[in-house]
């Protein structure tokens, strides 16, 4: 048996993927792209959970949600939410740090000096939808 591809092989497995992960809506390509950041924190969730002997059933418990719902989260068939997430990160005692790639700059706001600056006038363009500016450091 020849365990060895041939370039041909690896060109035609490569734009198999790429036919299976293109999408001919955005909503489908956005949802994928939900689904892949979710994946992120699960991942973190799932290692932190299991170093601390937590089941998902003693997650939800902690939580106050089904142990259905932590499943259909890491089957991907709910996408989480924020504050699924807060809840999260209170019962496992961790703060996740979030960070933007692709930028020259890296933005950090959650910070409990800083947060105040940054999230005050957020919630004050609620009232006119716009977004404000950020305060520079």
């Amino acid at each position: 048996m020849n365990t060895k591809s041939s370039n041909s092989a690896h060109g035609e497995i490569e734009t198999a993927f790429k036919t299976i992960l293109s999408f001919d809506n955005e909503q489908d390509q956005l949802e994928l792209e939900a689904k892949l950041i979710m994946a992120k924190f699960l991942e973190k969730i799932q290692e932190i959970a299991t170093q601390k002997g937590l089941k998902k059933k003693d997650l939800a418990q902690k939580i106050g949600t089904s142990a259905s719902y932590i499943t259909q989260l890491y089957r991907g068939h709910k996408l989480l939410n924020l504050m699924t997430l807060a809840k999260l990160q209170r019962a496992l005692n961790i703060e996740f740090d979030v960070a933007i790639k692709g930028s020259n700059q890296i933005i950090n706001p959650i910070n409990e000096e800083i947060s105040d600056a940054y999230l005050k006038p957020r919630y004050a363009s609620d009232i006119s939808g716009e977004f404000s500016k950020l305060p520079q450091r």
